[in-house]
């Protein structure tokens, strides 16, 4: 079962492009160094963008982790370029309060390091 809104879903440029897969980023050089080992770059960054969709879209599970700024989906699964090139991901959707009428955003991503 999908996320909630799942084919509404978005992936906004300044997250992935600008934060995953930017290995100047702060928060997110060593995440980009990891999406990049899978075949992912900048340059191509809605190739991670649709993974992600994807992923949320057709998950079999979730865990939903309410805070009181609104309601986080964290979906794990397999993304990558390949067979040799893939790994387990988790990736967090956020739908916030101030937001409560809008699909689901990304937040983060990054491995899935549970076996």
């Amino acid at each position: 079962m999908p996320i909630p809104n799942a084919t509404e879903a978005t992936a906004a440029t300044e997250k992935v492009r600008d934060y995953l897969l930017n290995p100047e980023h702060s928060d997110g050089g060593s995440k980009a160094a990891w999406f990049h080992s899978l075949g992912y770059a900048g340059d191509r960054w809605q190739e991670l963008a649709s993974a992600l969709l994807a992923r949320a879209a057709t998950c079999e599970q979730f865990a939903t982790v309410r805070t009181p700024f609104g309601i986080k989906y964290v979906v794990k699964g397999q993304i990558g370029r390949g067979p040799h090139r893939s790994a387990s991901v988790l990736a967090v959707w956020a739908v916030w309060v101030v937001e409560a009428d809008r699909p689901p955003r990304l937040v983060t991503a990054y491995p899935n390091e549970e076996p």
